[in-house]
């Protein structure tokens, strides 16, 4: 596990911080993203659509608690669909694959037998995550779809997804500390609370 890339679920709290993540993208970063570039009024729209109540999103902070990597989950009655953006100047340091892991765990603990994540082609850096966790890759002209066959969850997956929820609150709890002590209160006023129900099913 990289503990320069601890992962944690986002609260609907966090919303505006999602925003401002994706906001910084830059428009080559926000075309790799989204398959196309994304105005910033469509990034707010996309944001204000995620049902929460069904999808899951995961992010990464930073040391000023600003979000640097973010994975959105999206449940589906037979798949879960996945999209995963990193700040560029944060590329190569992990923090995507450590959010496809957390994704993988949570889409076995959900019962979901199929990852699917669509790019283009031309991402080179999902591209690459992707085969290098065993996600298979079709491709069509520009676009490329990887999904890969999960066995259900067990006592490992659920193991694994609760020590790196606590990881990442520990992580933020102690950011916190630091900016607090330093006289810059956090952007939130409350922690992140646990989320115990990692949502398995059967």
């Amino acid at each position: 596990m990289d503990f320069n890339a601890l992962t944690r679920e986002m609260g609907t709290e966090e919303t505006p911080q999602l925003v401002k993540h994706l906001l910084a993208l830059g428009m080559e970063d926000r075309r790799l993203r989204f398959g196309h570039v994304l105005s910033d009024d469509g990034i707010r729209k996309y944001v204000a659509e995620i049902d929460m109540s069904r999808d899951v999103v995961f992010v990464v902070t930073d040391a000023e608690l600003d979000i640097i990597g973010a994975a959105h989950l999206a449940r589906r009655a037979d798949h879960a669909e996945l999209g995963i953006s990193v700040h560029s100047d944060r590329k190569g340091r992990g923090i995507g694959t450590a959010l496809l892991e957390r994704c993988t765990a949570r889409v076995r603990n959900w019962g979901v037998r199929v990852l699917f994540m669509n790019c283009l082609v031309e991402n080179a850096t999902m591209m690459h995550l992707a085969r290098k966790q065993g996600l298979k890759i079709a491709v069509s002209g520009t676009d490329a779809e990887a999904f890969v066959r999960l066995p259900r969850g067990d006592l490992s997956s659920l193991a694994a997804e609760t020590v790196a929820e606590h990881l990442g609150l520990f992580d933020y709890a102690l950011k916190s500390s630091w900016l607090a002590l330093q006289g810059r209160h956090p952007a939130l006023a409350m922690s992140p609370k646990p989320r115990p129900d990692t949502g398995a099913s059967g």
